[in-house]
């Protein structure tokens, strides 16, 4: 019979160091990014890679507000080509992230990516450009799909994502189906990039 008394109540602090003492996480540990003059960060990056004419969009408020606290969660930029979303995931945020937190990111391109399978996997803190894009890669019979296991790995084992995709919540559930969406959804915080293509010429 289980002594459920008060003095036999379970510590799960202790229960959770329990397990994790022999390789089983239960609670991961996530990174934890606070900023507190984000937005005189992210313009400089903004100035550096852009140039000083660039105009600030509304969506990159809430990169900052992810920049001053990003509550453990990964970065999702979704929406429109040429608002930025790729200058701030894949060079300003690894810049930033390395010289104010010491974390270095592992970089790779979507349509890249299942190639190299096994190097992906094995990365903890992961920036993913433009996901959605890239085809399955088959070798030897088997299929590779990185985005679906690395997304799972961000829930089971606290590895960290930060991604961009042009493609729409819809699309996105047809190639990666919900589950996925689900998992991304409680990893990340989604920003959307809306409005016209900044790039000119």
């Amino acid at each position: 019979m289980v002594d459920i008394n008060s003095d036999n109540r379970i510590d799960f602090r202790a229960a959770v160091n329990f397990f994790a003492e022999r390789k089983v996480c239960l609670q991961p540990q996530r990174l934890h990014i606070r900023l507190p003059n984000a937005k005189e960060v992210l313009d400089a990056g903004l100035r550096h890679f852009l140039g000083c004419n660039y105009m600030w969009q509304p969506e990159y408020d809430k990169v900052v507000d992810w920049l001053t606290d990003n509550k453990g969660l990964g970065l999702f930029c979704m929406g429109n080509c040429g608002r930025g979303k790729t200058t701030i995931c894949l060079q300003i945020l690894p810049c930033i992230i390395q010289h104010y937190f010491h974390k270095v990111f592992s970089i790779c391109l979507a349509r890249e990516m299942n190639r190299h399978y096994t190097e992906v996997m094995r990365s903890h803190l992961l920036v993913i450009d433009d996901i959605g894009r890239e085809e399955p890669y088959q070798e030897y019979g088997n299929h590779f799909n990185v985005f679906p296991d690395f997304v799972d790995d961000c829930e089971r084992k606290g590895k960290f994502l930060i991604t961009n995709t042009n493609c729409t919540k819809e699309q996105l559930a047809e190639k990666y189906g919900e589950r996925t969406l689900s998992r991304l959804k409680a990893t990340t915080r989604l920003v959307v990039f809306a409005g016209e293509d900044l790039r000119h010429g």
